[in-house]
């Protein structure tokens, strides 16, 4: 996806004139960036932030970088986007599931409720027929690839975050599933969190570097993959629950492995069964806390 754009590009993508975006962008309304050559670029992040608060009528996607498929109707809302979604996710037509998406997020619906009503139900909806055996698993497969591609489209048209709240987490060894810890990086983000996914499968001791290394203010453990020895996940888990204590991180857990039972054995600041909570959450932390300071994260 383009990342920045020249005035010219805006306006034919917003359907405004150049004299009306200059005095938008004049009016500070609009980021603006000069190029070393003096030109003047503009994020397309913050073209979409504006068009969005304003309900401003984008008349061009492709303008703006991004896929469009025109046959495509209108949304109406969350819950018909869901039967869109995932019959576009089955076709593999990533174009048209983009669309659909970023329809959503341009008509005010966050990110933390695409990711909760609309991806995570449309996946979810996937993973039945497959178990029902209506789609293929090539097709199961293929959807979660073209859903981490919208995760990723979405993350650079989100506005840039605060370097000084830094939040990092992944899966742990065994447990493949990266949508989780996408979503919840992504969610993070749109709280305004530096939030940085570490990928999936990761040794608990290599969390622990990871961890004493970077010095976040919010550490996530997404598990989607049953845990079978629950003595042993404990043990391990407090070395993890220690090293966030050591640098004052919050210890945030969630995914369907996080049983009560399991939980019950677990230090940790919060359990999330959505990624609504996760967001509220992150909201919180960063009204009532302290940020870290670049000196202190040199430290």
């Amino acid at each position: 996806m383009i990342e920045m754009l020249s005035p010219r590009q805006v306006c034919r993508a917003i359907g405004v004139s150049e004299s009306t975006l200059k005095r938008w962008c004049d009016r500070g309304l609009i980021k603006t960036i000069k190029t070393e050559g003096g030109h003047r670029k503009l994020p397309v992040s913050d073209v979409l932030r504006f068009v969005k608060e304003r309900n401003h009528k984008i008349t061009s996607l492709e303008g703006l970088g991004l896929p469009t498929s025109p046959q495509s109707p209108p949304l109406i809302g969350l819950d018909l986007a869901v039967k869109k979604v995932s019959d576009a996710l089955i076709k593999g037509d990533g174009d048209q599931a983009w669309e659909l998406v970023f329809d959503l997020y341009n008509c005010k619906h966050s990110i933390t409720a695409i990711c909760d009503k609309v991806l995570g139900p449309a996946l979810a909806e996937i993973g039945r027929h497959w178990e029902n055996h209506s789609v293929d698993i090539y097709q199961e497969r293929r959807s979660c690839e073209v859903a981490q591609r919208i995760l990723f489209e979405l993350r650079h048209i989100l506005p840039p975050t605060d370097p000084h709240w830094t939040a990092i987490g992944g899966t742990l060894t065994g447990d493949s599933y990266s949508l989780p810890t996408t979503m919840t990086e992504l969610v993070l983000r749109d709280a305004g969190w530096n939030a940085n996914s570490l990928g999936t499968s990761i040794p608990f001791d290599s969390m622990v570097r990871a961890i004493l290394d970077t010095r976040p203010k919010l550490f996530w453990l997404a598990a989607s993959v049953t845990i079978d020895d629950v003595d042993q996940f404990a043990v391990d888990f407090k070395k993890l629950s220690d090293a966030a204590e050591t640098v004052g991180a919050a210890l945030v857990i969630g995914g369907r492995a996080f049983n009560e039972a399991i939980r019950t054995k677990l230090t940790y600041c919060c359990h999330c069964d959505s990624m609504q909570q996760l967001h509220s959450f992150a909201k919180a932390i960063r009204r009532i806390g302290t940020p870290t300071t670049p000196d202190e994260i040199a430290l």
